[in-house]
C-alpha cells in the first residue's frame, strides 16, 4: 500500500503536532528534509525523521503523565514537573533512535521515493 505523504492525513497531522512542541520549528525540520531530499543524503533524511518521531513520542508521553495523579508524597511542583518533563524527552528520544514505534521508518520510506 503506497502512502503519498504529501496528501496522507495521518502522517500530515502527526508532523503537525509534533511541530507545535516548542523546541521544534517547523521551518528546520521542512529545510532539513527539503535539503535531504535535494541532496540525495538517505542519513541526513533518517535523522529528521527519527528527531521528528522523537518530538511527538514526547508529545504523547507528556499528555499521558497529565492523567497521573499527583503523588501525595513529592506533590507537583515546578522542579519535579521540570525533571519529569526532561525525563520524557530522554525516553521519547531513546525510544525513536531504537525504532519502537516505527513513525520515523514509515515517513522516510514514503520521502526517500522523493530521491
Amino acid at each position: 500500500m503506497e502512502i503519498n505523504p504529501a496528501n496522507n492525513g495521518i502522517i500530515t497531522n502527526m508532523i503537525s503536532t509534533a511541530l507545535k512542541n516548542p523546541q521544534v520549528d517547523e521551518s528546520d525540520f521542512e529545510r532539513i528534509m527539503q535539503q535531504a531530499i535535494k541532496e540525495k543524503d538517505s542519513e541526513k533524511l533518517k535523522e529528521a525523521c527519527k528527531q521528528l518521531e522523537a518530538n511527538f513520542i514526547g508529545l504523547m508521553l507528556n499528555e499521558m503523565k497529565k492523567t497521573i495523579p499527583e503523588d501525595p508524597l513529592t506533590g507537583n511542583n515546578l522542579s519535579n514537573d521540570f525533571f519529569t518533563s526532561l525525563l520524557y524527552d530522554k525516553y521519547a528520544e531513546i525510544l525513536a533512535q531504537n525504532g519502537a514505534f516505527g513513525f520515523a521508518e514509515q515517513i522516510y520510506n514514503q520521502l526517500s521515493k522523493k530521491m
